[in-house]
């Protein structure tokens, strides 16, 4: 008898049912395990072999053959070793066929049969819920991840002696009620971002950011519209605390965010022990020593990078022009699809990335151009360094402002700023404009619509055409820095409260709007 058993594999941050099917039949003792897999899938037949063992269950001297199904997917992980376990042992008839049919089973297996947690389990049984599958067996550390799923019922065993006596129906009723864990969806408890313990209260207030009054203006301008920010300035004039600030004036994330992060975080690996839900927008800044696999994913064997673990929140990169020029491009895919998709073994993984992008910069390679008394870069050298950026990267951000350094005078300023409780209040009451704005489908922010979005909601009065037009040439503006214009001046007359945009909403726009290149060639006359 050939028994088949569910388990899963994930794709990306995606999940994808994987059949496990068992025969023990007469013929040469050989333990065969089949279906296009890595070495640790490999390795799980002595995992299998000696947990059976030390559980009490001893292999007959036949021949046993597990295949995993579809033959024409790469297995990877280490998450096949119970539904191995449960098919072999139903193949020996010490479980009937009935008892697993519907349940999934995820878990790796200890040489003494307890089961340790496998990463990736919430992408898993969501495709699993999706393709009718309402019940699964998890390790206890899994538990309260795989309980996030509204319809899933959640079942959780120390080790693979208690999932059998529960699947042949002889463990005792008090064992039952004590033992198996289901579905305790207890929200409450979270996993906050890497390196975020503590959640939202982690971030730096904006009242703590002393002066940069314009950098504040374009930072609520951004996250309130989902636009892409940049910041200019010496070393020390609050690029960076700007930046970690961010997430703070966010409103906080819908139950279906927190799950999409919650499962990028589990199949990176990332949920603490004790936790289950991502609860706060992520913020993200990884080194400028960050590889392209690092930053954009990949791999053998895919997994998110930077972009996707941004997702729903933040990401920063500082010292922008220091990043390597490839990878600098890559973002303008990322920046347009907010997604980022690659080719393995012959499929596409695709991994989400929306998330608000942030960069930073100094003027010259020492930072303190144009101020000559510390200054002392030449020409070349600032020309060099400021066009590290190409002109494609910079038409894909949309608000450029400058950090200044800050005088003695505002540093040891006494009076207080907003916080960024009453940024987030305002920022929220633009989010639900948007929101009633694109109900219909589409596009969430205004950063994100589309040319015929911006054509049905940007619609401009006579004089705010005139001035376009007297700055699309002056400008140098391209169709898409034109598009992303509007986009700015429509979120600003959402922050305004004005259902129409008015000139001195484009103005605005304008003034955060970088058209040229950083420096000139001092070659060129």
């Amino acid at each position: 008898m050939v028994a088949e058993v569910l388990s899963g594999m994930v794709q990306g941050v995606h999940g994808e049912i994987i059949t496990v099917q068992a025969d023990v039949s007469d013929g040469l003792p050989v333990f065969g395990l089949t279906g296009h897999l890595s070495s640790e899938v490999k390795e799980a037949k002595e995992r299998v072999r000696t947990a059976l063992k030390n559980t009490g269950c001893h292999l007959p001297p036949r021949r046993v053959s597990v295949n995993l199904a579809p033959a024409d997917v790469r297995k990877s992980g280490t998450c096949y070793d119970m539904a191995i376990a449960v098919g072999i042992m139903t193949a020996m008839g010490l479980i009937p066929q009935s008892a697993v049919k519907g349940i999934v089973f995820l878990g790796e297996l200890a040489l003494d049969g307890m089961l340790s947690p496998v990463t990736g389990v919430l992408a898993i049984l969501r495709t699993a819920q999706e393709a009718g599958y309402h019940t699964c067996v998890v390790p206890p550390a899994n538990v309260q991840e795989a309980s996030l799923l509204p319809e899933m019922r959640v079942l959780g065993f120390a080790n693979l002696k208690e999932v059998t006596a529960f699947l042949r129906g002889t463990a005792e009723d008090e064992y039952s009620e004590r033992k198996i864990v289901t579905c305790v969806k207890d929200v409450g408890k979270t996993i906050r971002a890497a390196g975020r313990p503590d959640g939202g209260a982690g971030y730096p207030d904006l009242s703590e950011v002393k002066g940069q009054r314009m950098a504040k203006r374009a930072l609520e301008i951004a996250v309130a519209g989902y636009h892409n920010l940049f910041l200019d300035g010496p070393p020390g004039a609050g690029k960076s605390m700007l930046a970690s600030c961010t997430p703070g004036i966010m409103p906080g994330m819908t139950r279906e965010e927190m799950i999409d992060a919650t499962m990028v975080y589990s199949v990176k690996g990332l949920l603490r022990e004790g936790f289950s839900l991502v609860e706060n927008r992520p913020f993200r800044a990884p080194s400028s020593s960050v590889t392209m696999a690092g930053m954009f994913g990949g791999g053998k064997n895919p997994s998110p990078g930077e972009v996707t673990l941004a997702h729903h929140g933040v990401l920063f990169l500082d010292e922008f022009p220091e990043f390597k020029r490839e990878l600098i491009e890559m973002f303008r895919v990322v920046l347009e699809d907010h997604q980022v998709r690659q080719i393995r073994n012959g499929k596409t993984v695709t991994f989400p990335a929306d998330f608000i992008f942030i960069a930073a910069a100094n003027p010259c390679p020492c930072g303190y151009f144009p101020d000559r008394r510390y200054c002392h870069c030449s020409p070349r050298e600032i020309f060099h360094y400021q066009n590290r950026l190409s002109g494609p990267i910079l038409d894909r951000l949309d608000l450029f402002v400058r950090c200044d350094k800050m005088s003695y005078e505002t540093m040891t300023e006494e009076k207080e700023g907003e916080t960024s409780a009453m940024v987030r209040e305002r920022v929220r009451e633009v989010w639900g404009l948007q929101k009633e704005r694109f109900k219909s489908g589409g596009s969430n922010f205004n950063g994100r619509m589309t040319p015929k979005e911006v054509k049905k909601y940007c619609v401009l009065d006579e004089n705010s055409r005139k001035l376009m037009k007297e700055v699309f040439d002056r400008l140098r503006l391209t169709g898409r820095s034109y598009n992303r214009i509007l986009k700015v001046g429509r979120t600003i007359a959402d922050m305004e409260g004005s259902a129409r945009i008015r000139e001195e909403h484009l103005r605005e726009a304008l003034m955060f709007r970088r058209t040229a290149p950083f420096g000139q060639d001092p070659d060129t006359p």
